[in-house]
């Protein structure tokens, strides 16, 4: 491992050192190319001016092939001197011969952005001479006047500088191939040495001395390392000393921990353990199948002692605990497993908060549902093929807004109802129990009046110490159940009274009433008698629910008494400290 890593590294600087080099001949390559092309250009258009006053002065200008010589002589350039057809009248690279037969140069790009600007500009491979060439063109006394400079120096330049570049990169790839040898000899090799000798103390091999080799720093590292193992060695002496506390520690644990030799049998249990498995008698000496009459937790504990990772099993006592037991090998020093150690937790509590999350995601989910679906299909039925008759319209839009409050209220419902099951702190006050009935009673006039009910509220002028807005919600919901499912032109009352247990409110009722088997789940989140009747009356299945936290989170209690037929009455009872008046108040509302 020690040599790949060296190697990688040796590798990634070559690799770096190579497209740096490139990048930069590259890039350089190109800058300066670039600045003498623009150099060789402004020397060609100055001595482009020079030659043209020359033409002007000159007395032999008529001759082509003398002034084309003479002017390259004096600029040191390749001069062309073009008729304004194209035809080559002199050329200072060519013989007079050579210029007869040379083609008509009126194609040249130079030439034609001449004939158009007045000057032009071209870099080009020569096709006459067979090189490159940086060509300006001008026009002078009624011709064309080319100047030309090969560029030789130029690509020269630049090849001078990409072989320099090239040596440099040669000898820093050859400086890192130096380095990561270096690099290898005094680090990696004395690095992996030590690897080795680290890996006798990971298994269990204290004795072993770690060679203390490489610089200083590396030879410190060892030394440290052969340190901390003498230390580790004395601290696993310790350890076997302290066994006695630590068995005193498992004794106070609240998880049941059963230890098992080699053999399978329980030689350490602590009190837990006998709690939780309903054990009679000392545990000790006994095996998995007599503590616990399940065959998975023998098997568990016979893998455990062969060194293999036991999953948890989950299982239920006689008694109707579920436990969840976890059977973990135990190793000596030499790697050896010569114990098992089952540790027991007392799933029961979580797994009926489990089973209760479950059922009322369950129930929150169809409670949505049905509201929902019913919103769905009026909608599509309006947006899709919508009735001729404006009364059958109508009727669709009250079953949306129907539909659409008891979404709402199952969403009120639901927040005060994980109000009251966070357990916020109870304020209690002094509350006047009959002015809050009669507040009540009296926001559902209307109602009351619609329905033909007659409510009959008997409760004495007293004040109980109570969280007024939780009572006020109990007491809310149990009218509005008395009022939606009471028979037409029914019966409410509500009767307050001082009893040995605390002040007790009891709302009746004479509606359809509850049957006997449902009057233990009556309380429970959506549980409903007759679900088809809570969903016309507007019902969540949550009423029951709220008043039951917000009365117990009080100290009190609630309780219902039903006959089929007959109807239903509520008690709440609330614990109170004061003393009530003597005179009681009769109201009658209808």
């Amino acid at each position: 491992m020690a040599f790949r890593l060296h190697s990688r590294l040796i590798l990634l600087n070559g690799c770096a050192i190579g497209i740096v080099t490139l990048l930069l001949g590259y890039f350089l390559g190109s800058s300066i190319k670039g600045t003498m092309e623009s150099e060789i250009e402004g020397q060609l258009y100055k001595s482009a001016t020079l030659a043209k006053a020359y033409i002007r002065v000159h007395p032999d200008r008529d001759d082509p092939i003398r002034l084309a010589n003479d002017l390259a002589m004096a600029l040191d350039v390749r001069v062309t001197i073009i008729a304004p057809d194209g035809v080559v009248l002199g050329d200072s690279d060519m013989t007079p011969a050579s210029i007869r037969t040379m083609e008509n140069h009126s194609n040249r790009p130079e030439v034609i952005q001449a004939f158009k600007t007045g000057r032009g500009t071209s870099i080009r491979w020569s096709a006459t001479v067979g090189i490159p060439f940086i060509y300006v063109v001008t026009m002078a006394d009624g011709r064309i006047l080319r100047l030309a400079m090969p560029l030789a120096t130029v690509d020269a330049l630049i090849g001078g500088l990409r072989r320099q570049l090239a040596l440099a990169m040669l000898i820093s790839i050859g400086m890192t191939l130096i380095f990561g040898y270096m690099v290898y000899a005094f680090v990696s090799r004395p690095l992996r040495r030590m690897a080795e000798a680290s890996q006798e103390l990971a298994v269990g091999n204290l004795n072993h001395h770690i060679p203390e080799v490489g610089d200083t720093d590396l030879a410190q590292v060892g030394t440290s390392l052969n340190v901390m193992a003498r230390s580790l060695r004395v601290k696993m002496e310790e350890l076997v000393e302290d066994k006695r506390h630590i068995e005193s520690i498992i004794e106070t644990m609240s998880a049941g921990v059963v230890v098992f030799d080699r053999d399978a049998r329980a030689v350490l249990a602590n009190k837990s353990i006998r709690q939780l498995l309903e054990v009679r008698g000392d545990p000790t000496g006994r095996t998995p199948l007599e503590l616990v009459r399940h065959s998975a937790i023998e098997g568990a504990v016979r893998q455990a002692l062969q060194g293999i990772d036991v999953p948890s099993v989950d299982f239920t006592t006689a008694g109707g605990k579920v436990l969840m037991a976890k059977a973990t090998p135990v190793q000596q020093l030499s790697g050896q497993v010569d114990r098992a150690v089952v540790v027991f937790h007392d799933l029961t509590e979580l797994r009926r908060i489990e089973r209760m999350r479950k059922d009322f995601v369950t129930n929150v989910s169809h409670e949505f549902k049905t509201p929902l679906t019913s919103i769905r299909g009026y909608t599509e039925t309006l947006l899709n093929q919508p009735p001729e008759n404006p009364q059958l319209t109508a009727e669709f839009l009250q079953a949306i807004e129907r539909n659409a409050g008891l979404l709402q209220s199952l969403i009120e419902d639901l927040l005060v109802l994980a109000l009251l099951e966070s357990e916020p702190p109870v304020e209690k006050t002094p509350v006047k129990i009959g002015e809050l009935i009669e507040e009540q009673v009296h926001s559902r006039a209307r109602l009351l009046e619609e329905k033909k009910i007659d409510v009959q509220v008997e409760c004495p002028s007293v004040e109980v110490l109570a969280d007024r807005g939780r009572v006020a919600r109990a007491i809310s919901n149990l009218l509005d159940n008395a009022i939606h499912y009471n028979r037409p032109s029914g019966q409410i009352r509500i009767i307050g009274r001082q009893t040995s247990e605390g002040f007790a409110i009891a709302v009746a009722d004479t509606g359809f009433g509850i049957p006997k088997e449902d009057l233990t789940r009556i309380f429970e989140r959506f549980y409903r008698v007759e679900k088809s009747r809570t969903r016309d009356t507007g019902g969540t299945g949550l009423g029951l629910a709220i008043v039951r936290h917000a009365v117990e989170s009080q100290g009190g209690s609630v309780s219902v008494a039903s006959k089929l037929g007959v109807g239903s009455t509520f008690t709440i009872i609330l614990p109170t400290d004061l003393s009530p008046d003597s005179k009681s108040k009769t109201t009658h509302w209808n």
